[in-house]
């Protein structure tokens, strides 16, 4: 079936369509980072196929005013394309880094033109990585606000399906019931394979469920059936992120819970009846959710860490080398995707063990090794345009919802990026698709005409 028939098919909804069955696909097989994984061959095909469907034919329309983000991503493709370029021998000997690997040439009589990056796969595979959170990105872009409030609730409801499963796997204990081959033992991982990333998932939904509950309730008034899947939903996230024991967890949860209620207060009008009830309502379910919340922290050990260790000192102690490693390869990088192999050259004897770094667990200091000054321009401003576009949602007039969701998804952003100075929740697809369209969000919020529920 052409894109033509299937356009007539779905009767407009075309975008949507393949919007929401790629979340989808991000929900079931995108939770991992790791490139071994079986599961990243088929969400970077399935990836590949949404992004020819969405732009073929060509149809720029939906894309007109988001130049700015265009040029930043092509910006991104190019700098990891011009790292894979190959360069003549004795330039690459003398690029800042690379000293070591062409004496090791030479003496392996292996010299000759070369990539700019020392490990070329590593960097293709990295490549690969950016594809997922563009094609949901694409497709974000040419959806409406109703488009993009369903793919709020498809958000919610993967959060939702991997808290259960979370849950179930914490109850089940070793690795039943998880989805990946390397995943953290023991753990309630949901559909990732890291405890850490399931805990940034729940901390995000909670905002956007928190905005989709006052878009309804401005709609339909008063509703108990709101309120009450609502707050059911807020404490089942809470629980799921208790129950993965991750320290970090605890902490995204807080903001995450204190940007929902922010969002609430915000949007809703002071008179309504509807805030009164969910006030009450609220202050009940935190009651009654505080007992088995409180039992899965004890039993998952997160509180105990926290209290007795609330840095992890062996990453702590890395930053060193790391800092030793950016350094080395100043101003040009190592080469994206590099870092397990370039940061083992400087790892000390004393940080040796069986638990190795497969990530630097910090992206700045990351982004500096692999891709020195050129990443961290790109790096600066991204975080000018997203605090000039937070700005806009928070102190935005006019519509409620518009306002409601543009908050949920800022504090997304703040989240994934906040835990991103300790972990590396953008190097799963579904987190970096998350990410992807919590900024189309962003994007979005400088339109004075869109269609939008009534408020």
């Amino acid at each position: 079936m052409g894109a033509h028939s299937l356009r007539r098919l779905t009767g407009g909804h075309y975008h949507l369509l393949l919007a929401t069955a790629f979340l989808l696909v991000l929900g079931a097989l995108g939770g991992a980072s790791r490139a071994d994984e079986i599961q990243q061959s088929f969400v970077r095909l399935a990836a590949i196929f949404v992004i020819a469907a969405a732009l073929w034919p060509l149809d720029f329309a939906a894309f007109q005013d988001a130049r700015a983000p265009a040029i930043g991503l092509a910006l991104i493709y190019l700098l990891l394309l011009v790292q894979l370029i190959p360069v003549p021998p004795d330039l690459w000997a003398r690029m800042a880094g690379h000293g070591l690997y062409a004496t090791i040439a030479q003496h392996t009589h292996s010299v000759g033109w070369r990539p700019w990056t020392v490990s070329p796969d590593l960097t293709l595979n990295a490549l690969g990585a950016l594809v997922p959170a563009t094609a949901i990105g694409l497709l974000t872009l040419a959806l409406d606000f109703r488009g993009r409030l369903v793919l709020a609730r498809v958000i919610v409801g993967i959060a939702c399906g991997s808290a259960l499963l979370g849950i179930l796997q914490f109850a089940a204990g070793g690795d039943s019931l998880h989805l990946f081959r390397t995943t953290s033992e023991n753990s309630a991982v949901g559909l990732f394979a890291n405890r850490n990333h399931q805990a940034v998932l729940m901390s995000c939904a909670l905002p956007i469920l928190a905005a989709l509950a006052s878009i309804r309730l401005r709609q339909q008034g008063s509703s108990g059936r709101v309120l009450g899947l609502s707050l059911a939903g807020g404490a089942l996230l809470l629980m799921a992120a208790a129950a993965t024991g991750s320290r970090m967890g605890l902490l995204l949860a807080f903001i995450g819970m204190a940007a929902a209620v922010a969002i609430y207060l915000v949007t809703v009008p002071t008179r309504s009846e509807g805030r009164s009830r969910f006030l009450l309502a609220g202050a009940g379910v935190a009651l009654a959710a505080a007992v088995p919340i409180s039992l899965l922290l004890a039993r998952s050990g997160a509180a105990e860490r926290l209290a007795s260790d609330p840095v992890d000192q062996t990453r702590l102690a890395a930053l060193g080398p790391m800092l030793q490693a950016a350094r080395a390869f100043m101003p040009f990088g190592a080469g994206f995707g590099t870092f397990d192999a370039v940061y083992r050259r400087f790892e000390p004897d004393a940080l040796l063990s069986t638990i190795y770094l497969n990530q630097a667990h910090n992206e700045p200091m990351q982004l500096a090794i692999e891709g020195g000054v050129p990443a961290l321009v790109l790096l600066a401003l991204f975080i000018i345009w997203w605090l000039r576009a937070s700005v806009r949602v928070v102190r935005r007039t006019g519509s409620a919802s518009r306002r409601a969701l543009g908050m949920a998804m800022a504090a997304t952003t703040l989240i994934l990026m906040l835990s991103s100075l300790v972990d590396y929740p953008l190097r799963t697809p579904l987190l970096s698709g998350l990410f992807a369209i919590a900024c189309v969000e962003l994007l979005r919020a400088k339109r004075r005409v869109e269609a939008v529920p009534s408020t």
